[in-house]
């Protein structure tokens, strides 16, 4: 179902998923599936100033997948690419809560 909606791929460093954050929101949320753009849409607290939002972002993922995030493409764009350091198994049922 995840792969339906989402255009995730498994590298050998992880999964490249992409993301449409908002921010400057009341908090945090990974608000669900945006299957126009098929990607993950998050709600960012932190207002797209001097990176905050980003590293709010990045903290909080790491939390939600149990697992390293970074940001390969988008750093300065509310589309970004994330590399997830896990396993498909793991990111699908972390993203299957939702």
């Amino acid at each position: 179902m995840v792969e339906k909606v989402l255009k995730i791929k498994e590298t050998k460093q992880g999964i490249l998923l992409p993301v449409m954050v908002i921010p400057k929101g009341k908090e945090f949320a990974v608000i669900g599936f945006d299957e126009w753009n098929s990607s993950l849409k998050i709600r960012l607290q932190e207002k797209p100033e001097k990176g905050k939002a980003n590293q709010e972002l990045l903290k909080e993922l790491r939390n939600f997948f149990g697992a390293e995030v970074e940001i390969v493409k988008g750093k300065k764009q509310r589309e970004k690419i994330l590399l997830v350091h896990a396993g498909k198994k793991s990111v699908e049922e972390s993203l299957s809560s939702l």
